[in-house]
């Protein structure tokens, strides 16, 4: 059953999947599919890339936020300041002017991204990600894609980073995680192994993903 659910992430969103890769060929300035094929030789401006790039930098120049108390005391304004300081503390510590950047990139040109707000025990800080949107697999309540119920993250990483994140020594030279988080449950697969099983810790799924064309519904 375990094996099962795993196995079945590769046939999950298939034609999205295939879709990243157009898209992304695009992107890069593989527009002319074959041409390397066929021997021919053109000379080919990227605009796709240059228009994504520019447009990017200029949506994301100059962001900043601002608190405000509703009203106007002392407490009030207090408590704007504590939480508009505690915000700026979290956009530095997770360098999200550069994560924002890239995360619009991917989404101007897939057509969706995510971010993971977790918590860092170790540094007790808020942690922010932007997890590959092609690692991530979104389940809904019926048709209402506001309603999300379950999201797995599949990614991968080598020997080393699970000895030091794990405590773990595999034999290969990497392994492939999937979590797997609902509103009450949080599961971690390791090469298709069922390796922890436990209650969400924080209540809620820690993933923000803002799509356009993310869907098992093609």
């Amino acid at each position: 059953m375990e094996n099962s659910f795993i196995n079945s992430l590769a046939q999950k969103d298939y034609e999205r999947m295939r879709n990243y890769k157009d898209l992304l060929d695009f992107y890069q300035g593989k527009q002319w599919p074959g041409r390397e094929r066929w021997g021919e030789k053109r000379l080919t401006f990227n605009y796709a890339r240059v228009v994504v790039d520019k447009i990017t930098s200029y949506l994301m120049n100059g962001i900043n936020f601002t608190i405000e108390a509703t009203t106007d005391n002392p407490e009030a304004r207090a408590r704007a300041e504590h939480v508009e300081k505690a915000l700026a503390r979290v956009y530095e510590y997770n360098h999200l002017e550069q994560l924002d950047f890239e995360t619009e990139i991917d989404c101007a040109i897939l057509g969706d991204a995510c971010y993971k707000v977790v918590w860092d025990g170790a540094n007790k800080e808020v942690r922010i990600t932007a997890p590959d949107i092609q690692g991530i697999f979104v389940w809904w309540m019926g048709d209402d894609v506001s309603r999300i119920w379950r999201v797995a993250s599949r990614y991968t990483l080598s020997a080393e980073e699970m000895e030091i994140q794990y405590k773990i020594k595999p034999t290969n030279t990497t392994c492939t995680l999937v979590e797997v988080w609902t509103e009450k449950t949080f599961e971690l697969y390791i090469d298709g192994t069922l390796t922890e099983a436990k209650p969400n810790p924080y209540g809620f799924i820690p993933f923000i993903i803002f799509q356009k064309v993310i869907d098992d519904k093609y």
